[in-house]
């Protein structure tokens, strides 16, 4: 089979002349590839824009690397080199130092699911939810001056102001937040 003449003369515009209308032709031309490929592979906060996005980068690339006089398809070479750039793509999500990334979830996700009780955060990220926590209960566990300390932690009070409140140093301060850490530690152990 010989190369298609429409599709040399679309990679030679975006080698000689880095042709955006070219290269956009050549991606339309291979969208069913493309679907295909990302259907066999799942990257975490990637959607539809950012796979485009990729399909794009490795096409340019591809027709960079592209030697148009010999005899062979573009389309074969193209779909190689997409096919391997997504695999390198997951293999770098599942390092093992970005494990941790993988097991995270968003802050939003967890607001949504006490606000709406029919929402569920997926099974596997489920256990990493924090334990039960009364806010309240935990509070009536500090002393006044502890309190007031605690209030520094939440940027409510000014450490200076709870130092003039209760004729005390920075010092003493410091350590009435280090006994609210403790507490908080136990607390959350009991839970």
């Amino acid at each position: 089979m010989g190369v298609n003449k429409t599709e040399l003369t679309l990679v030679r515009a975006v080698q000689n002349n880095g042709d955006s209308l070219a290269l956009e032709a050549l991606v339309a031309k291979y969208q069913p590839m493309i679907q295909a490929t990302i259907k066999r592979f799942y990257l975490r906060m990637f959607d539809q824009d950012d796979w485009q996005q990729e399909a794009r980068i490795v096409c340019y690339e591809t027709c960079l690397l592209y030697e148009t006089q010999r005899n062979c398809q573009f389309g074969a070479f193209y779909k190689l080199r997409f096919d391997h750039h997504v695999r390198n793509l997951v293999r770098h999500e599942l390092a093992v130092k970005r494990q941790s990334n993988r097991n995270n979830f968003s802050l939003e996700e967890m607001l949504i699911s006490e606000t709406f009780p029919g929402f569920t955060v997926p099974a596997e990220r489920e256990s990493r939810a924090l334990p039960a926590f009364d806010l309240a209960a935990y509070l009536t566990t500090l002393s006044n001056f502890e309190f007031q300390s605690f209030q520094v932690i939440l940027n409510l009070r000014a450490s200076a102001d709870v130092c003039h409140e209760y004729d005390c140093d920075q010092l003493q301060v410091k350590r009435a937040i280090a006994r609210c850490k403790k507490k908080l530690q136990l607390y959350l152990a009991t839970c």
